[in-house]
């Protein structure tokens, strides 16, 4: 009977001993994960959803030639523009597309700028598409275009004032229906 005892105590005291070890560790990855949020997620300035500029930034300086071989640059659009960024390897770009057509087409080709990159095969269906209601730069990711405006997700939608101020954007051409141009 006394070494059926001894066995239980023993069994008892190595479940305690697993117990702590197993809440120690677990305490240990909840610190990590919150460590590893705090670098994934820190990003100076402002914290804005991907495909967002912040309301008032002011777009640098730019200029490019369209897929119809035409200058253009910020003085190209007087009155203010509606840019939008796309890619062809994106997803969430090819979702958006019909949003952002059907929010620029009353707006007319000389007020919205497209400014694409991605794939040489699917870019020509990504520019017929756009070239109905904009005027359409390809470049390569983070070209001239995207640096100017500070874009750094796809897709980026923007309304940009007369003084090159952007008043809304957006990953989703409803986050522009607010915004007058």
């Amino acid at each position: 009977m006394a070494i059926l005892t001894a066995a239980v105590v023993l069994v008892g005291v190595l479940v305690l001993f697993d117990l702590l070890l197993t809440l120690g560790l677990v305490k240990r990855v909840r610190t990590h994960a919150e460590v590893l949020d705090k670098l994934v997620n820190a990003r100076p300035g402002p914290q804005l959803e991907p495909g967002r500029l912040p309301p008032g930034t002011v777009v640098g300086e730019f200029a490019a030639t369209t897929s119809d071989g035409l200058e253009v640059s910020r003085a190209s659009f007087t009155d203010g523009a509606v840019l939008g960024f796309f890619s062809t390897w994106c997803e969430t770009c090819a979702e958006q597309l019909p949003g952002f057509l059907a929010f620029a087409e009353p707006l007319g080709r000389e007020r919205v700028l497209a400014v694409v990159h991605g794939g040489e095969d699917q870019l020509p269906g990504l520019i017929a598409k756009l070239s109905k209601v904009a005027q359409v730069v390809v470049e390569p990711d983070n070209g001239p275009i995207a640096k100017a405006v500070g874009v750094d997700a796809m897709p980026t939608m923007a309304v940009i004032d007369k003084h090159w101020r952007v008043t809304s954007s957006g990953y989703q051409a409803d986050s522009l229906a607010s915004a007058a141009i």
